[in-house]
């Protein structure tokens, strides 16, 4: 298991990533929760979680 922490780069909204190696997982992609934008594509061979832990202000970003 591989934790680490990603950075929206368009609203810098903060998750934590999650990824068991020993379990494969779907193909596709994870998008921000709070403006939609691309954070990972995947493709299926791990496992991968994420969890928002820093929520931006509204304020922060334009979409």
């Amino acid at each position: 298991m591989r934790k680490s922490d990603v950075t929206c780069p368009h609203c810098q909204a903060g998750y934590r990533r999650i990824e068991l190696t020993s379990k494969g997982g779907v193909a596709g992609e994870f998008r921000c929760l709070v403006c939609d934008n691309i954070i990972e594509l995947m493709d299926g061979s791990t496992d991968v979680a994420f969890r928002l832990t820093v929520q931006p202000g509204k304020t922060s970003y334009v979409y």
